[in-house]
């Protein structure tokens, strides 16, 4: 695994931009981007309400920077990249990849400790992930991983968009996937609506939660049958999986053991607040079966309508929280993995601010 971290110089007279997004860990990988996206032309995000810029050295290397000239306010996305450095197209201030001034247009010498500030980077393949916390730390924490997203056994397909809702509205929506029956009912497993939920197994880490539902023998979604020639109504044995990996990816499982062998479908969500009340969300839906481009059209807008179903509803949330304010939940066995998330999320802030 290669991470590229940049060491903060004593001469660093950058100033450190005020925390944002209070209520996230900063100390923590977030995808800024998928890796596809990033290339020999700069690309603009903002993350945690910072303005970051990344794009690709000649070499292929990712970089990642603060989106802001030292000299003027102006954005170095709108610059240019000449070699492995980027230009800043109003000012014509020029910034090597670990954020150091190395020309100014006007003059010989370059201001002492001019620079800007430089995020540790990790591409994976996948998804190039951005830390945007405290860099000595990056190295002792690495990314989270994906292999699968890469594994050519698995069929991959989603999309990604900004939802106007904080990171933690999100991460409450995964820790219970109960409301797929109520939001797209055409997309939810039978298993879900079939009777008494069975309990839900949860284990905890200091950093990261998973959990567990083992379901009774029950049918297959009518629209998974064909793709796995089985009978629409013949019951088999399935199993709901749910991972927090980090605050930036979020795993869900979905597995059915049938006489053909366990097929499984693998959710993935890179979420990467974007300011205190909206996150960049890139899912993706993975499987082990039917790799036909059939199989997948037919799956794509179902899955497609359900996450924007999701999106609508959390988007109605945090309206409703904006104008009226918060209220204490009203909380049910099904919250299990959520209240144990929250707590997670609150220590990892609380260790970063000092606010135990």
């Amino acid at each position: 695994m290669r991470i590229s971290t940049v060491p903060t110089s004593p001469a660093d007279t950058t100033a450190q931009p005020r925390r944002r997004c209070v209520d996230v860990p900063h100390n923590a990988w977030y995808a800024a981007a998928t890796s596809d996206e990033v290339g020999r032309a700069p690309l603009s995000r903002r993350m945690l309400g910072n303005r970051v810029v990344v794009y690709r050295t000649v070499a292929g290397d990712a970089v990642a920077l603060e989106d802001r000239c030292a000299h003027r306010p102006v954005p170095l996305s709108s610059g240019r990249l000449e070699g492995d450095d980027i230009v800043a197209g109003y000012t014509g201030f020029r910034y090597a990849p670990d954020g150091r001034c190395v020309a100014v247009p006007t003059q010989a010498n370059v201001p002492i400790g001019a620079r800007v500030r430089a995020f540790p980077v990790h591409d994976d393949g996948s998804f190039v992930w951005v830390w945007t916390g405290d860099p000595n730390l990056a190295r002792l924490r690495p990314p989270p991983q994906a292999p699968w997203l890469q594994d050519p056994e698995w069929v991959t397909f989603g999309d990604s968009w900004v939802t106007q809702a904080p990171l933690r509205l999100l991460l409450d929506n995964f820790s219970d996937i109960t409301h797929v029956a109520h939001v797209r009912p055409e997309v939810a497993p039978p298993a879900l609506v079939a009777g008494p939920m069975p309990p839900l197994e949860v284990t905890v880490s200091e950093t990261g939660m998973s959990f567990a539902r083992q379901y009774p023998p029950v049918p297959v979604p009518a629209w998974q049958a064909p793709m796995l020639g089985v009978p629409a109504d013949e019951a088999y044995p399935q199993r709901e999986e749910g991972e927090f990996l980090s605050p930036g990816l979020w795993v869900d499982r979905w597995h059915a053991d049938t006489p053909e062998g366990r097929a499984s479908f693998v959710f993935t969500h890179a979420l990467t607040p974007v300011d205190e009340t909206s996150t960049r969300h890139v899912w993706r839906v993975s499987r082990n079966f039917a790799d036909s481009s059939a199989a997948t059209g037919t799956l794509t807008p179902l899955m497609d309508g359900y996450y924007r179903a999701v999106r609508e509803a959390l988007e109605d949330m945090q309206r409703i929280v904006s104008e009226d304010g918060p209220r204490a939940d009203v909380l049910v066995a099904a919250d299990a993995a959520a209240v144990q998330v929250r707590r997670i999320m609150d220590r990892l802030v609380a260790d970063e601010t000092g606010t135990r």
